[in-house]
Formats: C-alpha cells, sequence, structure tokens
C-alpha cells in the first residue's frame, strides 16, 4: 500500500507542478519551481540512502602494539565516525599494531578487532563495539554487521564525546524508550539528553529513542510545546515517557525572536505559544483567526465575507491613531508580507475580502506559534515591533528509518443558523394596502406596510400572482444560500538522519462558499531541509521553501446594495420568495426572460437581484506567493557560532470584476482590474557566544547581527466603462478606457523602499536564579531624511526565581517575577512621499505621462512611530506542577504618529504631515493552566485566559479635536477623540430631557435627535477556556471564548425597520386612527401628535434613518467555538496496512452562543458583527449569514 501510495504521490505532485507552472506568468517563478522539484527529488531520496555513502572513509595508521582505545581515537579523529561502548569490553582486549595508507576504515577496523572479544555496528555516524558472541564466532561469522535501515529500527545514539575516556563511561547501560504526548501520540523530534552533558538523541518519527547511559543519570526530555521532563533510569531498560503540553504556564521552552528556543524561566517578559494541533482539529481557513481565546491579551476577528476572507489581530490593544495595527508576522525566523484586502465599512461598487498574507499560510504546517506580546519580548525587530510579533514555526523532517509519509483529509460544512427576527403580520406595500399591479409590487419591492396578510393571491414583481403570505427571511436565507463546504487534504513526506532531515508538503483546498457560484481555492507545496556537515557539525545548511497559489472566484460583497448579494435575500418585502428572483430562464438565472436584462424586484436600481449579482456579475482574483529562505550556519568553536540568513517573499497578484451591460444600476457597464507585484528580500547575520564562569555560576550569551531589509513595488491598473460587444469581457472591448499606474482599488503604484539594521543582545544569568537581558537595535530607513532617518530601540528585561531564594510553601513548586522596559517603532511613510513636489501618472486611454502636483505639504522631518512598554508579572506553579498561574500588567504609550491635519489653503496645500498624538494602553493578563485529572486512563487539561485593556487617547493634533476612523452605512461615525477609549462610537439618538421624556420638533412630529458616544467597537474584556479529555484512545477538546465591553452598528436593522420589518414597526397598523406619540417639545411644553396609518411608513422610515445609535448593540458573547472529539486507532488492529498511527474526529465550530445580551438576541443578529478587519471597529453591513460548521477529519502516519 505504501509503494502504491508513493507512486501516486509522484503523479500528484508532477500534476501540481505543472498547474502552478502554467498557472504563473512570471518567468522566475517557473524557474523556481523547477529547480525546486528537481532539488526534492535528488535531495530526498539520496538523503534517505546517506548513511551507506557516508561510510566512505578512508584512514591511514601506523601503530605498534597500540591499545584498542587508541585505535578507535584515531579511527574517529580521521573520519569523524563517533564510538560508542562499554569501557568494560576493554578489559579483555589485546594490544594490536596495525600499518595502513588510504585503507577503508571498515577493513581497518574489522582487522584491530580481529582475535578480539569486540564486534561492531554501523549506525548512520555511530559505531556501537559490543562484546562478540561466542557461537558466531565458533562458526566464523563475520563480525561486521551494518544495520539495516528498518522503519522498526529505532534510531541509535550518536555522541560526539571529548575523549576516549568520556566515550567508555557513556556505554554502561543502553536504554530505549518511546515519547508520547498526553493523548497517547508519538512525538517526533524529541531531545533526550544526559542531565549536565552534550551527550543525547531524539526520537524517531515514531516516538522512539535509544541511548546508552550509566546508572543513576536524569534524562532530560525537552520539546518545544511541552513541558521539560528529568527522568531517573536507574534500573530501567525501556521507558514510556507522555509529555504535558505547552499549556501556558508550565511550558518550558518557548520561541522567541529570530526564531531562537529559550528556556521560560529567563525571560522578562510575557510570551505565549500554541501547538500547531490547535490550527488543524477543527480548523479555520485563515490560521490567525484561530488565534481567538487561546492567548491572553489578543484580540482576533475575521469578517464574515467568506472563505478565504482576512483576519485582524490586535495584540494588547490599537497603537496607531489610524494606521496599521497589526502585528509582524514571522516565519521560521524571516518577516514575511501580512497585506490586507478587506472590506471597508461603507463603499458603493464591489466590496469583497480578498484575504491577506497569512491566510496563504497551510495549517498543516505550523509547528507552533509564539505570540511576542510586550515591547521587550519584540524589541529585536525594532521598527516593526510595535503592534507585537507572531512567530509561526513550521514543521521540519524528523530522524526516521526510510520515508515518513502523513496523510491528512479534513471535510467540513457550514450552515446557518442565526436569523433575524422580523415581523409577519403585515405584508407586502404601502399606506397598509397590497400591491395590485406587477408595477405596484416593483415599487414596494423592499416595503413591508401593505395589509395584514391573509393568504389570497396577489400580484408580485415579475407579473406572476402569489399568495400573500409570510414567506419569513429564514427561508430565504436557507433558499438561497447552500451550504458552505471546505474540503483541505494534505500529504506530507520527511525522512532524514542524524545528519540530514528533509520534509516536504502538498496541500489542496477547495472551498464552495454559502453564496452560489462563490468558490475559493488554495494550493500549497512547502519544503523544509537540513544538513549538518563536517567534523562536529561544523556547518548546518537549513532551506525552506513555501509557494503557494490562491484563487477566489465570485467573492460575495458585503455592506450596500449594491452589488451585494445578501442585500434582497434579507431586506425583500416578507412575502417575497427570493427565488422567484432567479427568473424563468435557467441558464441566466436573475436576467428577465422578456427583456434580456437584470430582473428588478424593486424600484432601486442599486439594490441588485439577488441571482443577477451571484451569476451575472463577476469578480475573480488569483494570487502566487513564494517564500524561501536560506540560512547558514558555522560554528566557530564551541561556544561561537555565525549564522546568515537570506529571505525572499515575492507575490504577484491580479484582480478583476465587471459588470454586464444588461445591469439595471449601469446600464452600459464597466470594468475593473489590477495587477501587482511586490518583493521583500532580507538578508540577516548573526555572530552567537554562549559560554558559563565562575563553576557555572555565571551565565553570558552575547549575540550581535546586521539585517538589511528591501521592499520594492510596483501596480498598474485597467478600467473602463460602456462594453461595445456583449458577453465579452476585455478591456479592449470599452468604449471609455483609464489604463494607469496610480492608485486605484487596493494598488498604488510604483515605490521601493529598504531599511538597514544593526542589532544586538546581552543575556546573563547567576547560578540560574537571576536573568538580565538587554538588547538594542538600530533602524536606518530610506524613506526619511538623513538627520532623522537613524532610530534606536533598547529594551531591558530580568526575572528572579523567588521559589529557589525563599523558602515557599510546600504547594508551591516554581515562583518567578519578572519585569522589562522596551521602546519600539512601527511604519513610517510610503517611498517618495517625503519631499515629493510632483507626481506622475498616465491615467488615459494612451498611456501618456500626466504631471500633477501634490495637494500635501512636504515635510522632511518625519520620524516613525514608538512605542515605549513597561510590564511586570509573575508565573507561579503549584501542586507538583498541576496547576500554573501567569499573572502581567503593562503600560504603553504611542507617540509621534503620523497624522496630516488641515492647514490654510493660502499655502496651496489642503494638508500637511506632522508627528504628533498620543495613546496609552494599560491593562491585565491572566493565564490559569492545570490538571485537575491526571490518571492513566484519563486525564483532564485545563487552560483559562482572561485579559483586560483600557485604551485612551491623550492628544491628537493642534486643531483637531476628533479623528474619523470610518462610518457605518446610515450614519454612525468610528472615532478617535481625545479622552475617549480607541474607535468610539458616535451616532444620533433620540433626545429626552432629564426626566427621560421624549423631546419632539414641534414643527416636524419627529423626535428630537443628538449625538452621542455609545460605547467601543473593540471589546475591552478578552476571555478563552479551553478544555481537553483524553480517555484511553479517545480525547475530546472543547473551546469557548467570550468579549464584554464593546458595542456595534448593525446596518441590517437599521434598513429593516425604514422598510417595516421590524417589529417595532408594528404599533399603530392596527389602529384605524393610527399612531400617537407623546412627549415634550424643545421648550419642554408637552407634546402630542397623531400619525395616520397612511403615513406610518413616513414615520417609521424617519424613525430608522434618523437615529442610527437605536441600532448600536451590546455585542457581549460567549461561544462554544471549537469541539473535537477524536479517536486514535490502534496501529494493532490495522497491521496489514503497515500504518504507524491513525487517527479519526469529529469536529465542530461556532456550535452555539451560551450567553449574549437579551436586545441583540431579540434583533436575531450575530454579536460578532464585523464587516471590516480595519480600524474602524463596531459596523456591520449586510452580509451572508453566520454558519455553525460540523466536519470529518481523518490523520494516518506510515
Amino acid at each position: 500500500m505504501k509503494k502504491v501510495l508513493i507512486k501516486s504521490l509522484k503523479n500528484w505532485w508532477s500534476q501540481l507542478v505543472n498547474e502552478i507552472v502554467e498557472a504563473v506568468n512570471l518567468q522566475q517563478s517557473k524557474f523556481l519551481l523547477k529547480v525546486a522539484s528537481v532539488t526534492f527529488f535528488i535531495f530526498f531520496f539520496v538523503s534517505v540512502k546517506a548513511q551507506a555513502e557516508n561510510t566512505n572513509q578512508f584512514v591511514t595508521l601506523n601503530e605498534t602494539n597500540s591499545s584498542i582505545e587508541k585505535i578507535i581515537v584515531e579511527i574517529r579523529t580521521q573520519t569523524g565516525y563517533d564510538f560508542l561502548y562499554n569501557a568494560r569490553l576493554m578489559k579483555d582486549t589485546k594490544p594490536v599494531t596495525i600499518v595502513v595508507k588510504n585503507e577503508y576504515f571498515k577493513n581497518v577496523l574489522e582487522a584491530a578487532l580481529k582475535d578480539q572479544p569486540i564486534t561492531f555496528a554501523i549506525v548512520e555516524n555511530t559505531i556501537i563495539l559490543k562484546k562478540a558472541e561466542k557461537d558466531r564466532r565458533k562458526n566464523n561469522t563475520p563480525l561486521i554487521s551494518v544495520l539495516p535501515q528498518m522503519t522498526s529500527q529505532p534510531n541509535m545514539t550518536p555522541v560526539s564525546p571529548k575523549s576516549a575516556a568520556e566515550a567508555a563511561i557513556i556505554a554502561n547501560r543502553t536504554i530505549t524508550g518511546k515519547v508520547q504526548d498526553a493523548k497517547g501520540e508519538a512525538l517526533a523530534g524529541v531531545s533526550v539528553t544526559i542531565k549536565g552533558t552534550q551527550i543525547g538523541t531524539t526520537t524517531d518519527a515514531t516516538g522512539l529513542f535509544t541511548i546508552n547511559t550509566v546508572d543513576n543519570e536524569l534524562l532530560v526530555f525537552s520539546y518545544v510545546g511541552y513541558a521539560t521532563q528529568e527522568v531517573n533510569a536507574t534500573g530501567k531498560d525501556n521507558l514510556t515517557i507522555k509529555l504535558a503540553e505547552a499549556n501556558a504556564s508550565l511550558s518550558e521552552v518557548v520561541v522567541t525572536a529570530f526564531g531562537v528556543s529559550k528556556q521560560r524561566r529567563g525571560l522578562g517578559y510575557a510570551v505565549q505559544e500554541v501547538g500547531g494541533k490547535d490550527f488543524t482539529e477543527g480548523r479555520m481557513n485563515n490560521l490567525a483567526s484561530a488565534l481567538s481565546g487561546k492567548i491572553a491579551g489578543v484580540d482576533a476577528v475575521q469578517s464574515n465575507a467568506g472563505a478565504g476572507s482576512s483576519s485582524r489581530v490586535i495584540i494588547r490593544g490599537n497603537t496607531s491613531l489610524n494606521g496599521n495595527q497589526q502585528p509582524l508576522y514571522v516565519v521560521d525566523g524571516m518577516p514575511i508580507d501580512n497585506q490586507n484586502r478587506g472590506p471597508v465599512t461603507s463603499s458603493t461598487q464591489l466590496n469583497v475580502d480578498r484575504g491577506d498574507g497569512i491566510s496563504s499560510i497551510n495549517p498543516d504546517d505550523i509547528a507552533s506559534i509564539s505570540v511576542l506580546k510586550g515591547g521587550a519580548a519584540a524589541a529585536l525587530y525594532g521598527s516593526q515591533a510595535a503592534n507585537g510579533v507572531v512567530l509561526i514555526t513550521t514543521k521540519k523532517g524528523n530522524v526516521q528509518k526510510g520515508i515518513g509519509i502523513e496523510y491528512t483529509t479534513d471535510i467540513n460544512q457550514g450552515t446557518p443558523y442565526i436569523f433575524p427576527n422580523f415581523q409577519t403580520e403585515y405584508g407586502q406595500g404601502n399606506d397598509g394596502v397590497k400591491p395590485a399591479t406587477a408595477a405596484a409590487a416593483l415599487s414596494s419591492g423592499r416595503l413591508s406596510y401593505g395589509a395584514k396578510m391573509d393568504g389570497t393571491q396577489v400580484m408580485q414583481f415579475d407579473g406572476v400572482a402569489r399568495p400573500y403570505s409570510p414567506v419569513g427571511v429564514k427561508n430565504n436565507i436557507l433558499n438561497f444560500y447552500q451550504p458552505s463546504q471546505n474540503i483541505l487534504n494534505s500529504v506530507s513526506l520527511s525522512a532524514g538522519s542524524q545528519k540530514t532531515q528533509i520534509r516536504l508538503s502538498l496541500s489542496d483546498l477547495r472551498a464552495r462558499d454559502q453564496q452560489p457560484n462563490s468558490e475559493f481555492f488554495r494550493k500549497t507545496i512547502n519544503m523544509n531541509m537540513r544538513a549538518k556537515m563536517g567534523k562536529n557539525d561544523f556547518i548546518t545548511l537549513e532551506s525552506s521553501v513555501q509557494y503557494n497559489i490562491v484563487k477566489g472566484v465570485n467573492r460575495p460583497s458585503v455592506g450596500y446594495a449594491e452589488l451585494n448579494a445578501a442585500w434582497p435575500v434579507y431586506l425583500a418585502a416578507n412575502v417575497v420568495d427570493v427565488r422567484n428572483m432567479a427568473g424563468t430562464d435557467p441558464t441566466r438565472p436573475g436576467i428577465n426572460a422578456a427583456t434580456g436584462r437584470e430582473l428588478e424586484w424593486n424600484p432601486v436600481p442599486a439594490a441588485v437581484n439577488a441571482y443577477y449579482a451571484a451569476y451575472q456579475i463577476n469578480n475573480k482574483d488569483d494570487q502566487q506567493r513564494l517564500i524561501g529562505r536560506t540560512s547558514l550556519q558555522v560554528n566557530l568553536a564551541k561556544n561561537l557560532f555565525f549564522k546568515g540568513t537570506v529571505a525572499l517573499n515575492s507575490l504577484y497578484y491580479t484582480e478583476s470584476n465587471y459588470v454586464p451591460k444588461t445591469n439595471a444600476f449601469t446600464p452600459l457597464g464597466y470594468f475593473r482590474s489590477g495587477k501587482e507585484q511586490s518583493n521583500k528580500t532580507t538578508f540577516q547575520g548573526i555572530m552567537n557566544y554562549n559560554n558559563r564562569f565562575m563553576g557555572d555560576k555565571i551565565g553570558l550569551n552575547l549575540m550581535a547581527g546586521a539585517n538589511q531589509e528591501k521592499n520594492d513595488y510596483s501596480s498598474n491598473t485597467a478600467n473602463g466603462a460602456q462594453w461595445i460587444v456583449p458577453n465579452l469581457y476585455s478591456i479592449t472591448n470599452l468604449v471609455n478606457r483609464d489604463l494607469a499606474n496610480s492608485s486605484s482599488l487596493s494598488l498604488a503604484g510604483i515605490a521601493s523602499d529598504a531599511t538597514n539594521s544593526l542589532f544586538s543582545e546581552a543575556n546573563l544569568d547567576y547560578d540560574n536564579l537571576f536573568f538580565l537581558t538587554v538588547t538594542g537595535r538600530n533602524d536606518w530607513f530610506s524613506v526619511l531624511n538623513p538627520g532623522f532617518n537613524s532610530i534606536f530601540y533598547p529594551s531591558v528585561g530580568g526575572s528572579f526565581i523567588l521559589s529557589d531564594v525563599v523558602k515557599m510553601p510546600k504547594f508551591i513548586d516554581f515562583a518567578k517575577l519578572r519585569s522589562s522596559w522596551a521602546e519600539v517603532g512601527s511604519a513610517t511613510v510610503n517611498a517618495g512621499s517625503i519631499n515629493q513636489i510632483y507626481s506622475i501618472s498616465n491615467l488615459n486611454a494612451y498611456g501618456l505621462p500626466t504631471l500633477s502636483n501634490p495637494n500635501i505639504l512636504p515635510n522632511p522631518n518625519i520620524r516613525p512611530i514608538t512605542a515605549t512598554t513597561i510590564e511586570g508579572g509573575f508565573d507561579v506553579r503549584m501542586l507538583d506542577n498541576r496547576l500554573g498561574i501567569d499573572v502581567n500588567y503593562y503600560s504603553r504609550r504611542t507617540k509621534n504618529d503620523i497624522l496630516a491635519p488641515p492647514i490654510s489653503n493660502a499655502t496651496g496645500y489642503t494638508a500637511g504631515p506632522q508627528n504628533m498624538g498620543l495613546i496609552t494602553n494599560k491593562g491585565w493578563e491572566i493565564t490559569l493552566s492545570g490538571n485537575p485529572i491526571k490518571k492513566n486512563d484519563f486525564s483532564w487539561n485545563i487552560v483559562y485566559n482572561f485579559s483586560y485593556n483600557q485604551s485612551e487617547i491623550i492628544e491628537l493634533a493642534p486643531g483637531i479635536d476628533v479623528l474619523s476612523l470610518g462610518s457605518g452605512i446610515g450614519g454612525p461615525t468610528m472615532i478617535n477623540a481625545v479622552g475617549l477609549p480607541y474607535s468610539t462610537i458616535r451616532a444620533n439618538v433620540m433626545k429626552r430631557n432629564a426626566n427621560g421624556t421624549l423631546i419632539y420638533n414641534k414643527a416636524t412630529g419627529y423626535e428630537d435627535r443628538e449625538l452621542k458616544d455609545l460605547g467601543v467597537g473593540n471589546s475591552p474584556y478578552l476571555m478563552g477556556l479551553s478544555n481537553t479529555f483524553s480517555y484511553k484512545k479517545f480525547s475530546m477538546t472543547v473551546d469557548i471564548d467570550s468579549k464584554f465591553g464593546a458595542v456595534g452598528y448593525s446596518n441590517l436593522m437599521q434598513y429593516a425597520t425604514r422598510f417595516g420589518l421590524t417589529p417595532v414597526t408594528l404599533p399603530g397598523r392596527d389602529n384605524p386612527a393610527g399612531l400617537t406619540v407623546t412627549g415634550v417639545d424643545q421648550t419642554g411644553a408637552p407634546f402630542t401628535k397623531q400619525w395616520a396609518q397612511v403615513d406610518l411608513d413616513t414615520y417609521y422610515n424617519n424613525l430608522g434613518s434618523a437615529y442610527p445609535g437605536q441600532f448600536v448593540y451590546k455585542t457581549d458573547f460567549v461561544k462554544l467555538r471549537r469541539l473535537v472529539i477524536r479517536y486514535n486507532i490502534p496501529p494493532s488492529t490495522i497491521k496489514f496496512m503497515k500504518i504507524q498511527s491513525a487517527s479519526i474526529g469529529l469536529t465542530g465550530l461556532n456550535l452555539a452562543i451560551l450567553y449574549q445580551d437579551k436586545l441583540i438576541k431579540a434583533a436575531g443578529i450575530d454579536p460578532e458583527m464585523q464587516q471590516t478587519v480595519g480600524n474602524a471597529q463596531g459596523s456591520q453591513g449586510v452580509a451572508m449569514p453566520t454558519t455553525r460548521n460540523i466536519g470529518f477529519t481523518l490523520n494516518i502516519k506510515f
């Protein structure tokens, strides 16, 4: 079966490479892919046979009556092979005389051991000496035995002893064993060392290990993402070790800046890590969104805009008044581009979410994610670190016999489970009257101010009479939208010896969105290689390449009515069945068969037909992305190494959309398109020194390095209007054409910038009790003027292991105090904007250059944003490390934001950029983790995260009192104002006097109104609770997360009220006299007005449009976010398949809302209502429904 699978994978690989090459337009990408393909198959299969080839070594000896120990030392010196043996073996050996020149080392060793009571075996680069068996010697059995490379054979222990004497003492006893996680699954790549020495090994793909030791030695088991465990192996020959997962404070090894793994006890700042399984079990297509509730202080949201949409990750609140807030994403030590192409809060035309950089990463390739939240943790990234850093470590190859194959399939389906609560008493029409003709039905297509529904036949928009009965928004949602579907297949192949490891993964994601005719595809190839060369691993070479193709087809639009299929689904009159909008021609959904144009359903052409939007209007985007990294580490001395790295993040992206000339709103049609190419190139060199002094009391680690990052960007657009020939969608088929290299869509011309950096870090510890870390980084920016383009970013942090100095209560196992201070930066300005005196574009049909003057006054003294953070906390573990508590407080001040306040028109400019503004963020983070139950057959692990962030705008700019971040459709604005939290929602509400009585405008009879600040769009309180239960071969993971303290505006409910769909519009309809309103007028005098039935639609339309603040809801929620039930199939039950391990599971996402505010529950909308991933949080337009996803997952390892 394995051979068949390998053959199938070869075919799949070739087909996938051909598809990618065919799709890619850039010649350099074609070349790179072909080189990668050839390189992989050479490197992959050659590495499997590397052991046999590595034994081709020759030696020269001239020894007379020399001991076997001396012969061993000479062979090891000349070949680099390590020896393992028991010192007692040497007692019975005899001196030998041997003279050879350039002789094959195995022949020499065989000659030296002739007539000796010793034989040997070769395992990779290690020669194991063992006692010869008497029966074999009697029968003249060959003394040389090279162990075959069998999957069942655990990897042996290559050791680099300092001398033959040290080699002798390590081979007293051989211990074998297996390392598993809490669920009983094998852990590959776990480091197994003898405490206090450099002697060790790693587990193979099946978790097996073999190591030679002496009695009374401690074995140390460590693995990134798991708690380090020490085991006394005295009297034990076989061990089964279970490592606890890295849940919060119980983790001891975490990944820090530049991908360096450090002991948590020595860190002066808070770092949290999430294992790869959290992103692959019950997965989300965008792995950043899966961080929600996982890490204290991290707010992760995803817009409800379909498969492949972008995410918003905010760490410890917002830092910039109106700039980028997203963290820096670093993959295997190198920053990547995370450009966001999400929707905006209020727009016309197409408003879709085309994803971001992180959405192209395959979750199956993730080993772990570490989040550097504070300034000190991220300080080595300097000007890119103000928003925090997300470190992604990808999976690597394992030491194993043969080729390891892992296959994963994940299938899930989503169905809507949240529906608006609309009234079903009064149907379509105006003034309490049913529509009598098709024209009247078209005129009232979105209004439900008619008579009481009675089931009689009534004319509808398409000229067909149907029952005057409630269809209901829930039915329209279920009838128009299809179940979403995500199908992912992923295969990884790995192989490796102690010297060389390689891993290749292929993944294919095919997603069908809820909106008909909408699809998303992602193909990913990821390859990691690592090789150690030379004596004592003098050189280590690492390389990784990731290539992916992302394609979106007819992504759903969100927000306003134009081009938005969701609009009529939700807001059509309540007797209209949305399926009737498809028309009578099944080959042309949404087309009026009689006219050949869009089948209109309401009087406003901008409110598009749902089926026309889904099938006749087209949008698509294609992205090819290459992320490559190569590093070379040279071990110059025992405690000194140099590491050089070069990385490339290359992106080629196209997008387009067209509207045919059959559209009601734009009868002649139009076309929009753009193309972008960007390259981020990084060069980095690091020198690292590590040593201990004064009897190992003082530990010192010094690191210094240089970094250069260069960004090149180019784009162009091709737009036009008025199609000439129908159904021919090409830029050449337009009457009016605009070809430009200037800003359009999300594309912005041609630019290039670079940042040069020098950085250093010093780590000092005393007796592993007191730790001090000092870092410094200086960045030089090409986009800033000399004299203002050099910024130094320092940090200092320390920690103190209190429990090792102060006598603690017996139930406390570990206690640590920590504190840090840092100054880091954020983005600067666009290339060329500091001294820009003109701009050039070719915005015309002929591509001729056009010169224009900018209206922004240049400011040569602009500097980058600076964020200063101070934090402190403690980490306590108790009850035999079964309970951990981590508490952290932080305070961050962000200044020198770059704003452009308005200036006098007499200057000839409208605005000028300046450094100004001050934002503060203060907060607490608490993480509780524990193992309430830990037995042989059953265990329960729990992690609880809580965080609170208080943001405040301290200063803006002279002349600026309020800075608008954006506006929701229908009136509310999200603002930054002095003294208020970030993204405060300001909207008109009904005005009341001191007694709470409504105040009316005497002239109009409408309620008076006033602007009020109604709350913040970003939740200050974040919580997450994760439970993992394991019983024998079964496991269950339950994740709950919640957010409190924010509000959000629903444009859907505003329009629904204006159109007579919400229950609030019912009063007065059943009263012949209409509706009576009472209150006081603007002078305080009593006021009463009677609204007649025929005027109720006018009154309620104003009620909805004039006071949008009434549609601002509390967005507090508690959700059952993820449920995974998995069964690990015992390999013994499927021996015939030669499988190492296999598991099957059921997954669920967004299964239930456990708590929400009563008003938003009554409205029937999702409290997670964000329309955009930009800074203007707290707004919802009209979009697809929220889904509950149920799925199945299968994982098999060969």
